[in-house]
Order: structure tokens, then C-alpha cells, then sequence
């Protein structure tokens, strides 16, 4: 039998595992229950892949974001291990045939979204798989304490009853104590082995920078700063008018979101990774998954919600091991945005019920029986339709996501339709005549099977880009040209979220969807928030790394010695000679008219932030400057007279 390090290095090409890897897999060859911490780019994936392949059966991946497992399964078919996945973007005869599959033992690997575990079609399959490990990534999704509750995670509870010797491994890059805690409680993990890896990054500096000019100060950080990066930004809007700031400064920029279509992102996500762009402005749908190991710094223009998911897209920084930067830039309407955030990701029960009969409407859903097809949805386009705020619409119907109402394909549909449109005969004839057709004709009837002449069959075109080694543009102008010459019907990938009904209209109440745990987990994200506006003050507290750490669990004494905080401190005690030069700087700055003082402070050189605002504070209280309006100082009626 191959030892892991054989099928690491066989299917992998890696030399040697990283650090905690390998122990983590011997514990889970030996049956025991497991839990890996990993930090953001610890190499989670090879934790269950790698003894996957060792184990003689089947293993079941849970996971719950469509696009990472669509990544993973490709990745792992790209390596010529067998793998697949079932989630609510598949129709029902897809899905029953990769059921079958799995039965018959032609899979290494099947990734399932949580939702599926409830279906009676896979119930009724699950006995009459050879299953040998139970992988669920994202583990933290289990717990109504942390920050992205998942409630189909706890079907996995009954999943484990129905497979009582199989062992489960799982798997989360962020999890705080309480967290954790639930992880093994709602898993009925077995005296599991637990693996933890600090959560310090020592290559990584922390810094936060206040300022009402942000885009002037990512323009001088990326003259100060080689390398690439990413800057994550809120909206979709924002991403593009970053690029586009940055494109008219003779940066190489360009924006990745969700309202793109599946070939642009594809394409601009390529050419970040092979350095052709240098910076990538982005939506928090960018980085999952993606191994690009010398990112040299992460900007968020906007803070995330919470510090779980701040950690893990800053951690995307420096997975080399060499020198890295992840800066937030907090701006004061930056928090208020986010505390309205968090309220409308919460509605109350009215404002829920009134959505579900708004989306019902829209859709002329029955009481009896569901649609087949899925719908395009525009929140913005429903909402001024029936006079409703679209991002309060759009997070409703994300509960109803999660209930089981329907399905919520969020963002682009990354799929094409295909259907062969003459006989058999005639694409012998069709390939006789223009040979240079005939593999990517070839390639589509064994990739999808005869079903291809009598009925529409859903592909990705990124996929199969990838198999035929071509660029997905290729691809997709040559289906285009056999559905011009009507050898095929073709549909390109849609451009808009998509939803899927999953039960007949309802007559909704409090207790079928449990709101009182929604009531709770609106309590949670305004306890998070609180926990982001901490880490977030200028100047920081104390240590960066160990602000973080705290709030995972992990108790260090010792500084990081390279964030903001520890800088200063480095800078030494504030001397009479330097309170005199900041307080010169200060003074020059609001001579001629009241100043924002968080820009008069930015644009002095002289000492550290902390020094500069201690001087600050002092000067208001001896009169030598006045606050105008709560954000503006000028001189104060002691201010010093030449």
C-alpha cells in the first residue's frame, strides 16, 4: 500500500508535507475522530485528500461554498483522481447519476453541500456506498457561535449515526473556544485528536490606518510597497472604480466580483496569479481556494464584518514565508455602514414574511408543486418592482436559502446549456468535412454522452478550457461557430444570481423556521462587530497578532515586534524634542484654516501615530487648539503667538 508520502509526491508533486500535516493524517489512517485548526493557507485540502487516496473507499466531503467545491473537484480530476460533487446547482437526473456512481465505486471523492444530506435521494443511496471517511470543511459553519451559522451543517449529526465506524476529520481555518467546543459537541466527534496551528503569522504586519483619504493613501502604499495584492473592497462598485483609480495611475490593476461573467473572472483571476496584473480589487467571493503563494500585501478599503473573516483574507498575504503586509484603512462612515449591515442581515419577522410573499409573487409560485427551471434574480430589479429596499430583499431571501425555502445560486451562473441539434449521421458528416472540429466535437459527446442529442446538458466551460488545454475564449468562440452552423444549440453562462424553489408556497410561522435562533445570531453579529471596532482603534491597544490571537483562543505573552503597535513602541519614549517638532507640524497645519484631524495627524512625519495624538490631546486641553464640529481642530485661544 502507498504511504501518504508516496501519494503527496505521485498526484501532488509536493517533496514533503507541511508542518502538522503529516500528523494529522496519521490520525486520521489510524480511525480516529480528528479536528485540524489551520490557519488561511495551511494546506487544509491535503488533510483529507491525501489519506482519501490511501483509504480503500469513498470519502465525503461536506462543504459549503458551490464555487470551492466546483475548484477542488476540478483540481482533483486535473490530477486524474476521480471526484465529483452535488449541490443545489444540479438537476435532478444529474444528480441521481452521480449518485449511482458513487455506489458503483467510481469516485475517490464526493463533495456534498450540507443541504443534500436531508434529500431522500441520497438517503436512500448512502447505505450502498463503500464510505471510508467523512471530511466536513468549513467546520465552524456547525456552530450558531461563530460567524457563518450554516443550520444544514447539523444534518451531519445524523449522517455520523447512519456511518457509526467511519471516522471524520474536520477542518476550519478560524474558530474561536466556544466554537470549537460546539464543533466536537454537534459533530459527536469520538475523543478526537486536535490539532491546532498558532494562529501568528511572524512574516505578517498588522497595521490599521485611519484616514478620510483613502484612495490617496493606497496610491502612496503601492508606490512604497513592490509585489502583488489584492485590495478588498464592500461593494461591486467600488471594486471597479479602485481599478479603474489605479489603471489611470499607471498601476496593473483590474477588478474580480461577482456581477462579472464566468470568463472575465476566470480570465483576470489568471492573469493575477501568473503576475501579468499586479493588484486585484475585489469582493470577499475573491481568494477561497486560490494558491497564489507571494502575495505581497492585502488592503481591505473596507473592514469585513467581523474579525473571523478579516484573518482569513488578510491571511491570503505572505504564504511564502517571506516579508507581508495586511493593512485595513478605517474610515469614519466605515463602521456605521457596517452596524446598518448588520441590521438589515438581520430583518425582523415582518419584514421577513413580507419578503418570502414578495419573492412568491414574483415568481408566481403555487401552493402545490414546484418549478423545474431556475429564475434569474435581481434583487435591485424585484425591489423597485414591489417598492422593497433590494440589499434587505437579498438578505431575506439568503434565509430562505438557508431554511430550505429555495436555493440561491449567489452570483453568475458559471454553466453553459449544450444540446446536439442533428442526427448522429450528420456529425459524422459535420466531422468529415471541417476535421478541425472534430475533437472539441469528440470531447463534448464523451464528456456528456449520448443524453446530448435529445436534451439541453449542463457543462463548465472553465472546466473543460482546462481539460482541453485551451483558453476559455477559444472555447467558447468554437461552440459558438457549431451553433452558428446549427450542429449544436448553445447557452452561454448567465450573468445574474439565480433561484431555485424548493417547496410550494408556504403559509410562514415564527417556530417552522426557528427565528429565535436568527434573534440570537443577529446578538452574535453585533457582539463580532463590537470585537472588529476593538481591533480596529488607532493607535491599537497592544499587539496586533495578539489582539487576534486572543479573540481564537490562543494566549501568547510575547509581541509580534512588526505591527503598527509594536513599531511605535520600538520608536521609544516621547522627548521633550519631539513634542516640540509635533507640535510645530501640528500648529503649521491649522494656521491657515480648521484641518480633519485625521489627516493633519497622517500628514505629519514626525513620531509615531500614538505620539502624535497623545501631543494632540494635550494641546486641546491646554487651549491651544479647539475642536470645530467633532472632526476638525484650529488654533485655540492659547494657541502660541509669533
Amino acid at each position: 500500500m502507498p504511504t501518504p508520502l508516496n501519494i503527496l509526491q505521485e498526484y501532488w508533486g509536493y517533496p514533503a508535507f507541511r508542518p502538522q500535516q503529516e500528523d494529522i493524517i496519521e490520525s486520521v489512517l489510524a480511525g480516529r475522530d480528528t479536528m485540524a485548526l489551520l490557519p488561511t493557507g495551511g494546506g487544509k485540502s491535503i488533510c483529507f485528500q491525501v489519506p482519501g487516496m490511501v483509504l480503500p473507499g469513498l470519502t465525503i466531503v461536506i462543504s459549503p461554498l458551490i464555487a470551492l467545491m466546483r475548484d477542488q473537484v476540478a483540481h482533483l480530476n486535473s490530477r486524474h483522481i476521480p471526484a465529483a460533487y452535488i449541490n443545489s446547482s444540479l438537476r435532478r437526473r444529474d444528480i441521481d447519476r452521480k449518485l449511482q456512481n458513487a455506489m458503483d465505486g467510481r469516485y475517490k471523492f464526493l463533495y456534498l453541500a450540507p443541504e443534500r444530506l436531508a434529500t431522500d435521494m441520497f438517503r436512500a443511496r448512502l447505505p450502498q456506498m463503500e464510505v471510508s471517511l467523512l471530511a466536513v470543511d468549513e467546520a465552524h459553519c456547525i456552530s450558531q457561535w461563530g460567524y457563518d451559522f450554516r443550520p444544514a451543517y447539523l444534518k451531519i449529526g445524523e449522517l455520523r449515526e447512519t456511518l457509526p465506524q467511519v471516522p471524520a476529520i474536520a477542518l476550519t481555518a478560524t474558530a474561536p473556544p466556544r466554537v470549537q467546543e460546539d464543533i466536537q459537541d454537534k459533530l459527536e466527534l469520538r475523543d478526537p485528536a486536535i490539532f491546532r496551528k498558532s494562529f501568528r503569522r511572524d512574516n505578517l504586519s498588522y497595521r490599521v490606518i485611519s484616514s478620510e483619504r483613502v484612495p490617496d493613501r493606497i496610491l502612496q502604499f503601492l508606490q512604497d510597497t513592490p509585489g502583488s495584492g489584492i485590495i478588498y473592497a464592500r461593494t461591486r462598485k467600488r471594486t471597479q472604480a479602485l481599478a479603474d483609480l489605479l489603471q489611470r495611475h499607471g498601476e496593473s490593476a483590474a477588478a474580480y466580483h461577482g456581477g462579472m461573467s464566468a470568463t472575465d473572472r476566470n480570465h483576470v483571476q489568471q492573469q493575477w496569479i501568473a503576475n501579468k496584473i499586479r493588484v486585484i480589487t475585489a469582493t470577499n467571493a475573491f481568494g477561497m481556494g486560490i494558491d497564489k503563494p507571494d502575495v505581497r500585501f492585502v488592503l481591505h478599503y473596507n473592514l469585513p464584518s467581523d474579525l473571523e473573516s478579516y484573518y482569513q483574507e488578510a491571511g491570503r498575504a505572505g504564504r511564502d514565508g517571506k516579508a507581508a503586509s495586511a493593512v485595513a484603512f478605517d474610515h469614519p462612515q466605515d463602521l456605521h455602514e457596517l452596524e446598518r449591515w448588520v441590521e438589515e442581515k438581520y430583518p425582523s419577522w415582518e419584514v421577513f414574511r413580507k419578503h418570502y410573499e414578495i419573492i412568491a409573487n414574483a415568481y408566481r409560485l403555487a401552493n402545490t408543486g414546484v418549478p423545474e427551471r431556475s429564475f434569474p434574480f435581481d434583487p435591485a430589479e424585484v425591489g423597485k418592482r414591489f417598492q422593497v429596499h433590494p440589499l434587505k430583499l437579498y438578505n431575506s431571501v439568503r434565509i430562505m436559502d438557508q431554511r430550505g425555502l429555495l436555493s440561491l445560486q449567489d452570483g453568475p451562473d458559471d454553466y453553459g446549456y449544450v444540446r446536439v441539434a442533428v442526427r448522429p449521421a450528420d456529425v459524422l458528416a459535420y466531422k468529415d468535412r471541417f476535421p478541425d472540429h472534430a475533437p472539441l466535437i469528440d470531447f463534448l459527446l464523451r464528456s456528456l454522452g449520448g443524453e446530448v442529442y435529445r436534451e439541453w446538458m449542463r457543462f463548465s466551460p472553465v472546466v473543460w478550457a482546462r481539460q482541453l488545454e485551451w483558453e476559455v475564449e477559444v472555447l467558447e468562440r468554437r461552440l459558438k461557430q457549431l451553433a452558428a452552423r446549427e450542429i449544436i444549440r448553445y447557452k452561454a453562462p448567465r450573468g445574474e444570481p439565480t433561484v431555485r424553489f424548493l417547496r410550494p408556497r408556504q403559509r410562514l410561522h415564527p417556530q417552522l423556521l426557528n427565528w429565535s435562533q436568527y434573534e440570537f445570531l443577529g446578538r452574535q453579529g453585533k457582539f463580532r462587530l463590537e470585537m472588529l471596532r476593538r481591533y480596529a482603534e488607532t493607535p491599537a491597544r497592544m499587539c496586533r497578532s495578539r489582539m487576534l490571537e486572543k479573540y481564537f483562543g490562543e494566549e501568547r505573552a510575547d509581541e509580534c515586534g512588526i505591527c503598527d503597535h509594536c513599531r511605535e513602541k520600538a520608536a521609544g519614549k516621547l522627548t521633550v524634542g519631539r513634542i516640540a517638532e509635533i507640535r510645530s507640524a501640528i500648529l503649521r497645519g491649522v494656521q491657515a484654516d480648521p484641518a480633519e484631524i485625521r489627516d493633519l495627524l497622517a500628514g505629519i512625519e514626525v513620531g509615531t501615530a500614538r505620539q502624535r495624538l497623545e501631543v494632540l490631546r494635550d494641546m486641546l486641553d491646554r487651549g491651544e487648539l479647539e475642536k470645530v464640529g467633532g472632526l476638525q481642530v484650529r488654533e485655540g485661544k492659547n494657541a502660541p503667538r509669533n
